[in-house]
């Protein structure tokens, strides 16, 4: 007895892989959201782990060098990571984050909400600044990494990685 004719048989043989091939293109496609400085402190106040903030954007070369290596640290440290970049949100810099993240393999990051930023305009913008100075950092830099205790307490926060990693 047949379960299926011949016909049938076709088009699910046939059909099968298109769904993988979509199921796979969804998956490659990285999670970005919008943060505002409410957003992020209130990420930072509920935290389940030691975690690092890693500050960054798209243009910055030393930024995209340390993201692998920032990784296995994460890993090896069992540590929560949130990515903030600070690319221009709703512009051609936030499609060039997703150029990055595609080929970095970043699933998620969150970019910072110019309009929430700059709620009545802006004629200079320095956003890498202004959201650092609106969350109460009192450095920042291309690269900037903070690392947190489960609290939200800053234990170290650095450009560079290496001052991450030692206090670990």
């Amino acid at each position: 007895m047949r379960i299926f004719s011949k016909k049938a048989s076709f088009y699910f043989l046939f059909l099968i892989p298109f769904a993988f091939i979509n199921c796979k293109s969804s998956v490659e496609e990285p999670a970005i959201s919008k943060i505002s400085v409410e957003k992020y402190n209130n990420l930072t106040q509920n935290l389940s782990k030691k975690t690092i903030v890693h500050y960054w954007f798209s243009f910055c070369e030393p930024c995209i060098e340390d993201i692998p290596e920032l990784e296995k640290i994460v890993l090896q440290n069992n540590l929560d990571v949130i990515h903030i970049s600070a690319d221009k949100s709703d512009s051609k810099m936030q499609d060039n984050l997703v150029k990055v993240m595609k080929k970095l393999k970043m699933k998620d990051c969150y970019i910072v909400d110019f309009n929430d930023l700059y709620p009545n305009g802006t004629d200079s913008m320095f956003i890498q600044k202004d959201f650092a100075d609106k969350v109460g950092w009192k450095e920042f830099g291309s690269p900037y990494y903070i690392l947190l205790d489960k609290n939200g307490e800053t234990i170290i926060a650095s450009e560079e990685l290496s001052k991450i990693k030692e206090k670990l």
